[in-house]
């Protein structure tokens, strides 16, 4: 059954690719209507992440109306398509569309450090158009290793996998990643980790992300403070006509001190607050979808009288 999906998968792909840019992406907006008008218990959890956020008890997050929450639960599945639809049109790009259709600031800051032989890691939440950052950075700036989680689905993995490393990344699984992460950053190259996931308290430290509490991975925190490696946020944002601007941020520097368990944890909240900040700058880009803070508001997510 596997195979013949796959097999079905790949059809789609071709069909896709042959489609003029136009069809394609008018494809991809039908089918993130469909996905919002037809899935309700994504609804609810993206509505709930927002009441939690954006509760109005802090002035940096002013309580947002009905129609606002709609808006962003609309974008949340475009962008999740957009994802998509960027892997299948990067299999084709070329360098001159990448520059025309991407404008980054402060690119100076990856150049300072490739200049000092700095290790680095790159940190980005899932926001804005992911893969389209992936790309960009690995063909344009410099080769990266890329973690990736592994899905149910070990031939689409294979797919994105090989989509991905024809960009220049160097693929790594997530189970067993940290050896290989430790051998790049050896040699004084860099890795890129998304760190917004949710995580629980064994493997992450507490931070406080969007205003609220929540667990993060602190691998990046680990593998800063022992390998000395420079932590650079980035963020790619949407913008109008399928263009789109990557923004570097100021770099976060090691610390070292003799107490590693609040270094750790003063590193992870200063890449909590990189990331919050991102999110804030244009907030229905990030993505909602996801049971971001279970592990400190659980009932949240749960059927209820708020939440139906």
């Amino acid at each position: 059954m596997k195979k013949l999906v796959y097999r079905l998968f790949l059809a789609l792909v071709f069909i896709l690719r042959k489609l003029p840019t136009s069809l394609r992406r008018a494809f991809f907006r039908g089918l993130a209507k469909i996905a919002y008008l037809l899935s309700s218990k994504t609804n609810r959890i993206i509505e709930a992440n927002l009441n939690l956020v954006f509760d109005g008890k802090n002035e940096n997050f002013e309580k947002l109306n009905k129609n606002e929450i709609e808006e962003i639960k609309k974008y949340s599945y475009f962008n999740m398509l957009l994802w998509a639809q960027s892997l299948i049109e990067n299999l084709d790009i070329t360098d001159e569309e990448l520059k025309k259709n991407i404008t980054i600031e402060n690119q100076e800051i990856i150049e300072k450090l490739k200049n000092e032989k700095k290790a680095i890691i790159f940190i980005s939440a899932h926001y804005g158009n992911m893969d389209m950052a992936g790309t960009y950075m690995n063909r344009m700036i410099m080769h990266t290793h890329q973690v990736m989680r592994q899905s149910n689905f070990e031939e689409i993995d294979d797919f994105i996998i090989k989509a991905r490393e024809a960009c220049g990344s160097k693929v790594i699984l997530r189970n067993g990643a940290v050896k290989k992460l430790v051998k790049a950053l050896m040699k004084k190259e860099a890795v890129s980790l998304i760190i917004d996931q949710n995580i629980n308290s064994k493997d992450g430290t507490e931070v406080e992300f969007l205003g609220k509490k929540a667990y993060q991975s602190s691998t990046s925190s680990l593998l800063s403070r022992k390998f000395d490696a420079v932590i650079v946020p980035i963020g790619m944002f949407n913008q109008d006509d399928y263009k789109y601007k990557m923004k570097i941020y100021p770099p976060i520097y090691p610390i070292k001190t003799e107490n590693e368990e609040n270094d750790i944890k003063e590193l992870s909240q200063l890449q909590a607050n990189a990331l919050s900040a991102i999110i804030h700058e244009d907030k229905k880009q990030w993505f909602w979808p996801h049971k971001r803070f279970k592990n400190h508001y659980r009932e949240i997510y749960e059927k209820n009288t708020n939440n139906k």
